[in-house]
């Protein structure tokens, strides 16, 4: 009976520390992320447009049509801006990368573009159609295509 109850107090010690590791582990993952700088920054005094593509850690048919459609238009489109540094083609976990997905309110796969003038964001959009369009691939890329030419100023 004396050996039930010392197990009994045992495992709710356990119970206890194992609850307040958690909640302290939270805490402080929420801190650094309140102190951390929200806002993306592209490298010292760029001017550029950087195209988000933010996908979760498991990725469907859909998601990696999206993805390849998307970086596929980026690379040959806009192959000259891509070449002068004017663009750049990033996929994102956001899963993994809480400040992005903070910062642009991902929680599903989806294109972001980001503005950046001496190196700071100056605009943002976020592409929410891109997993309806995904299989209408000429909507899709007229979608993607129209927003991207007017963050970098109508070029092409």
């Amino acid at each position: 009976m004396k050996a039930k109850k010392i197990i009994g107090k045992l495992l709710m010690a356990f119970v206890l520390v194992s609850v307040g590791f958690a909640i302290g582990k939270e805490t402080t993952r929420s801190q650094m992320l309140a102190q951390a700088e929200v806002a993306p920054v592209a490298a010292s005094g760029e001017d550029k447009v950087i195209v988000y593509y933010m996908h979760a850690s498991f990725r469907c048919v859909t998601c990696n049509m999206v993805e390849s459609m998307g970086e596929e238009l980026v690379r040959t489109e806009f192959a000259d801006a891509v070449k002068a540094g004017e663009i750049e083609w990033q996929a994102v976990n956001y899963q993994e990368n809480d400040q992005l997905a903070t910062h642009y309110s991902v929680g599903g796969n989806i294109i972001v573009l980001a503005k950046f003038r001496d190196g700071k964001e100056v605009e943002s959009r976020r592409l929410d159609r891109v997993m309806e369009l995904a299989n209408n691939r000429s909507e899709f890329m007229t979608y993607v295509r129209s927003a991207i030419q007017e963050l970098l100023g109508g070029k092409a």
